[in-house]
C-alpha cells in the first residue's frame, strides 16, 4: 500500500470518507456545527484585492490606493494657466499570521479493545477540534470589528456619539431605530451596509419575522428590510462586546485567510518521513482553510499519532477615506 510519510493513503482516503458522509448526516453533526454568524457576515461581505504573497517567513500582502483630500474651487481663470496636485499613493500591509491552533493525540492499540474504529475516533476528533477554532475565529472578528470601529459622522438623532461608540437609550431599540440607523447611513456614505448584533435587536427582529400576517406587521418588517443584511449572533457578540451591534459599509472589512498545504488529506505532503501535511476546510465557514500537520510517534510501547490543526489570516480593513474615523465600521451599544 503507497504510504505518505508513515500514514498509508488508505487511511487518508478511508478518513476523507467518513468526513463526507459525516456532512450529509445531521444527527452526527450536532456537536460540532459552530455558532459562527459573526464570521460568516464578514466573508459573505467582503471583497479584497491584495498584491501576491511575498516572503517565506513573513508572509506579507500589500494594498495600494490613491488619496485626494481637501480639493477646492476658484473662480475661472486663463485658460492656458492649469495647476494642481497629483493624488498621493498610499499602502498599507498586512502580515499572514498563525493566529491559532490546536491538537491532538491518538493511541493506536489502544483502539483494538474499542468499539469505535479508529479512523471514526479521528474524524471525531478533527471536527470538534475545527469546531473549536471556528469559535474562535467568530469571536477573533467581534473583537476586530470593536477594534476597527470608527466613529459616528451623523451627531443627530437618538444616538450619543462617544469616540468610536454611539449609545442610544433602550426605548429606542424599537420600530423607530431604522430611521435613525438610515439617516446613520446616509450621514457616514455607507453602500449597502450589514448589521450584526447580538440580544440588542433579537428578541425584537423574533418577534416581527412571526408577525407578518398582519398588516402592521408587514409594514414593521418593511423597515427591517432597508438594512441589505441582518447576523444575529448573540452567542459572540454578548461574549466579547456585550449590548452591542455593528453597521459595516458592505466590503469595509474582511479576513484574509491563507493554508499552505495541499488541499484534502488524499492530497498530503509528506514531510521528514514521520509527518504528513495537508489542508481542510472549516466544516462551519465556507471560504476559511486550515492547515493540517499529522505525526507518527512510538512511546512507552505504543503508537500514537498526533494531529495540530492551524489557522493562518488576518482582519483587515479597507483602505480610509479622506476621513480617517470613517472606517465603515460603525458600534451602537443599548444605553439603559
Amino acid at each position: 500500500m503507497s504510504q505518505i510519510g508513515s500514514i498509508d493513503c488508505g487511511f487518508l482516503a478511508m478518513y476523507q470518507g467518513r468526513l463526507d458522509q459525516h456532512m450529509t448526516d445531521p444527527i452526527t453533526n450536532i456537536d460540532t456545527i459552530a455558532d459562527v454568524e459573526a464570521a460568516k457576515a464578514l466573508l459573505e461581505n467582503q471583497q479584497v484585492n491584495f498584491t501576491p504573497i511575498t516572503g517565506k517567513k513573513k508572509r506579507t500582502l500589500s494594498v495600494e490606493w490613491l488619496s485626494k483630500c481637501d480639493i477646492t474651487t476658484t473662480d475661472c481663470s486663463d485658460d492656458c494657466t492649469i495647476t494642481g496636485e497629483d493624488a498621493e499613493p498610499m499602502c498599507q500591509e498586512y502580515e499572514i499570521d498563525c493566529l491559532q491552533e490546536t491538537s491532538f493525540k491518538m493511541p493506536k492499540r489502544a483502539y483494538r479493545e474499542r468499539t469505535v474504529e479508529f479512523q471514526e475516533a479521528y474524524m471525531r476528533n478533527m471536527l470538534l477540534h475545527k469546531k473549536a477554532l471556528d469559535e474562535w475565529l467568530a469571536q477573533y472578528i467581534v473583537t476586530g470589528l470593536v477594534a476597527n470601529a470608527g466613529t459616528n459622522a451623523f451627531t443627530g438623532g437618538v444616538g450619543n456619539v462617544a469616540a468610536a461608540v454611539t449609545s442610544i437609550p433602550a426605548n429606542f431599540w424599537d420600530d423607530t431605530i431604522w430611521g435613525y440607523l438610515n439617516r446613520v447611513v446616509r450621514g457616514n456614505k455607507f453602500k449597502m451596509p450589514y448589521l450584526i448584533t447580538g440580544d440588542n435587536l433579537y428578541q425584537y427582529i423574533f418577534n416581527r419575522q412571526h408577525e407578518t400576517m398582519t398588516d402592521a406587521g408587514k409594514a414593521a418588517m418593511s423597515k427591517v428590510g432597508t438594512i441589505n443584511k441582518i447576523y444575529m449572533d448573540p452567542e459572540n457578540v454578548e461574549t466579547i462586546a456585550p449590548g452591542y451591534t455593528f453597521l459595516i459599509h458592505k466590503t469595509a472589512a474582511a479576513f484574509v485567510n491563507k493554508a499552505w498545504n495541499p488541499l484534502g488529506p488524499v492530497n498530503a505532503q509528506a514531510e521528514a518521513g514521520v509527518y504528513a501535511l495537508w489542508s481542510e476546510q472549516s466544516s462551519n465557514i465556507p471560504g476559511v482553510y486550515y492547515d493540517i500537520i499529522t505525526k507518527e510517534t512510538c512511546e512507552s510501547n505504543e503508537f500514537y499519532l498526533a494531529t495540530k490543526i492551524q489557522l493562518h489570516g488576518t482582519f483587515a480593513v479597507n483602505p480610509y477615506g479622506c476621513d480617517e474615523n470613517n472606517t465603515g465600521i460603525l458600534a451602537f451599544s443599548c444605553a439603559s
